[in-house]
Order: structure tokens, then sequence, then C-alpha cells
């Protein structure tokens, strides 16, 4: 706001008004990037959480037909059965841990600087108690 001894209070309204909203725009571009950030980032623990579920699924109903077979030449059929599902949950289960320490290392998804600076912003804001 410019300094002038004479404004009315409608001007100054109008500014505080034009103000504000200047500053709510400036908030919510910087959320809207510091939630695209943290998509970025979480976007690899998603992934491996998702590959853990393909093999979670090959786990569940031993799918592998050539496996449950080739190990079929060597032991028996429900041995192999066996074996085949105990690899892929094995799998399944190193993916999902992986994806999970990804998830918690980027941390919570909402964006954090933003909701700092609002709360800052409101602090601000407010007439001070006297």
């Amino acid at each position: 706001m410019t300094e002038q001894p004479n404004r009315t209070a409608g001007q100054l309204v109008d500014e505080l008004t034009s103000d504000t909203a200047q500053l709510v725009r400036a908030e919510v571009r910087k959320g809207q990037q510091e939630l695209l950030d943290k998509a970025k980032e979480a976007s690899k623990g998603a992934a491996l959480l998702g590959g853990a579920a393909v093999l979670g699924a090959l786990a569940a109903g031993t799918s592998a037909t050539f496996v449950v077979r080739t190990l079929g030449k060597v032991l028996p059929a429900p041995t192999a059965a066996f074996l085949a599902t105990a690899l892929y949950a094995g799998g399944a289960a190193a993916l999902g841990s992986a994806g999970l320490a990804e998830l918690k290392r980027v941390g919570p998804l909402w964006p954090e600087e933003t909701l700092a600076s609002i709360r800052e912003d409101v602090r601000a804001a407010r007439p001070h108690a006297g």
C-alpha cells in the first residue's frame, strides 16, 4: 500500500481486498507446486507398491505355470508349487518393504511449507489482544 493521507475508507478497503486476493493467489500457487513436487517424489514408492501387488497376486494364485512345471521335473508337484509360491511371496515382500520405505522417506503428501506460511500469515493478520 502507498502512503496517501487523503484516502477514503472505501479506497483502503479496496486496497486491502486486492492485497489479500494477491496473497491468497500466491499461497494457492505455492501449495499447488508443493503438492506436485511431493507427488513426483512419491511416484517411485507407489510404483514399487504396484509391483509388490502384482507379485503378491502371482504368489496367491501361483499362476506361473512355467516355474511350477520346471520345478516339478526335479521335485514332487506339491513341493514345486510351494517353492514357486514362496519365491513370489518373498519378492512381493521385498518390493512392498522398499515401497513403504520410499513413501516414508518422502513424508506427508500435503503441502507443509504452504500450510506453515498460511498459519504465519493468519497470525500476522490477527489483531493483537491488548
